[in-house]
């Protein structure tokens, strides 16, 4: 029930969260012939985007797939992790341990399909046979394997091997070190050789370099409390506390998820240039084995206070500081909009009864997904400022330079808008394009929708190509060519 009934809560909610729907959409392209790195922009190796595709062709082109897979992927992650708690702890723990991971907000808010909901499953798989197996050359090679598609999936997945390789040093289990590595680096080494040998440089450009010219993004305060505090909410509560009180633990497992917090914490709050709410995903497993680690000292405290006064105390103090800063505030439990089912459903029904399958469109990728047709511009979020990149790559021109490292990223994004924006227009123009989408309510588009309405309401833009709304209402106004 743990697992499984908040899952099929979220299949049945009337709204769903299309967040990062590049993924749907690009795992769309591909099964329709389109190329990653040629015809989409990659930034991530498109492992789980090929997975998608071939699911596409098995059950048809719906992001209600990509949901399901996410759900029974999430629904095994929170059993394999129950198994986990229970053996280190015991049933009610894991129990509780279960809850905490199920529950999140976070698995709410990214049900359709996300990169770290893969990387977080095979990492709790690599600690469940950490955990279970007596580890040979098998099992090693097994975990280096699954270890390597975790960094096939998403650069981050590259985490996981520091806290399998820590926690082996520890039981000096220096063979399986070896044999976990040869599996991780031959994994890795076919998933990044095919890439690279295949699309070359638009491949290493995309994959590599563009991580590096992200811009600059919020202070290191902000960070924490918009979006570790705010995303990860009730883990904290007891998670913090858990987490330092790991350290006092005899099971040595538990140093694996420690490894795994450490990690992710320094990375995304004093190196990497942006952080957003997905990328806490990763961190479910630390806080929601430290929250199992608070109530197991709650536990013995109520046995044996004395002994476990200093714990307590402890744990106490996070409570308290963690409700102090918002932790429990109701506002942070997101993961419940944005978007009704049944408009994206007649929205995308209308596009397609009313558009050439092989003409683009211009629209959201999860609706250009839904309605099984090709978007005029690829990833309006990231096109600019990679276009910006690969101009000062090849031009070593020292104002692109300077835009790209002194700019925040929004800000990036819209100094960026005129190395494509202008294209948009002329195919709008040029009647190029059979159908205009404006989302009015997701905010993943609105920059888009503030310019198309702007351009509309001053220059008649869409108007005066020949375009003629067909179809609107509080969520979509629709532009078809009369």
């Amino acid at each position: 029930m743990i697992a499984g009934l908040p899952r099929l809560f979220r299949l049945f909610y009337p709204y769903a969260w299309f967040e990062d729907s590049a993924y749907l959409y690009h795992a769309f392209a591909f099964k329709s012939g389109l190329k990653p790195f040629i015809d989409t922009i990659c930034v991530h190796p498109p492992t789980i985007e090929y997975l998608l595709a071939g699911l596409y062709n098995l059950f048809g082109i719906s992001y209600r797939v990509a949901e399901v897979l996410s759900a029974v992927i999430i629904s095994l992650s929170t059993i394999f992790l129950f198994d986990i708690a229970r053996r280190i702890f015991d049933k009610h723990i894991g129990l509780f341990v279960a809850a905490t991971f199920s529950f999140s907000s976070l698995l709410f808010r990214y049900h359709i399909f996300e990169r770290e909901v893969f990387t977080i499953a095979i990492t709790i798989f690599i600690l469940w046979f950490i955990t279970n197996k007596k580890l040979n050359t098998f099992y090693a090679l097994i975990i280096g394997i699954l270890a390597g598609f975790a960094f096939g999936i998403k650069f981050s997945g590259l985490f996981i091997i520091p806290a399998i390789i820590g926690y082996l040093l520890f039981e000096r289990e220096y063979r399986v070190i070896f044999f976990a590595m040869i599996g991780f680096i031959i994994t890795s080494a076919v998933i990044y050789s095919y890439f690279l040998l295949t699309y070359k440089e638009s491949a290493y450009y995309q994959l590599f370099l563009f991580h590096f010219f992200k811009g600059y993004d919020v202070s290191i305060g902000v960070r924490f409390l918009d979006t570790f505090v705010r995303d990860l909410n009730y883990l904290w509560i007891l998670g913090c506390s858990g987490i330092l009180l790991s350290l006092f633990i005899p099971n040595r497992i538990l140093i694996f998820p420690i490894i795994i917090f450490v990690e992710y914490t320094m990375f995304f709050i004093f190196i990497s240039s942006t952080c957003w709410p997905h990328n806490m995903i990763d961190v479910l497993l630390p806080l929601s084995l430290g929250n199992g680690v608070g109530l197991f000292y709650l536990n013995k405290f109520f046995i044996v206070p004395r002994k476990n006064l200093i714990p307590v105390i402890l744990i106490v103090l996070s409570i308290f500081i963690f409700i102090f800063i918002g932790a429990l505030r109701p506002v942070y439990y997101q993961g419940l909009g944005y978007i009704s089912r049944n408009e994206v459903t007649k929205v995308a029904k209308f596009i397609r009864e009313n558009t050439p399958e092989r003409i683009p469109i211009h629209a959201p990728h999860y609706l250009a997904n839904e309605a099984q047709r090709p978007k005029i511009i690829d990833y309006e979020e990231l096109i600019g400022p990679y276009r910006l990149m690969v101009s000062t790559i090849k031009n070593r021109t020292k104002n692109s330079e300077k835009t790209l490292h002194s700019n925040g990223w929004y800000e990036l994004i819209e100094k960026t808008l005129p190395l494509w924006r202008n294209e948009l227009n002329n195919a709008i123009t040029e009647k190029k394009i059979s159908c205009a989408v404006w989302d009015k309510v997701f905010p993943e588009w609105s920059l888009m929708y503030n310019i198309d309405r702007y351009l509309e309401n001053k220059f008649n833009l869409f108007s005066n190509a020949g375009f003629k709304i067909m179809y609107n209402n509080n969520y979509y106004t629709v532009w078809l060519v009369k």
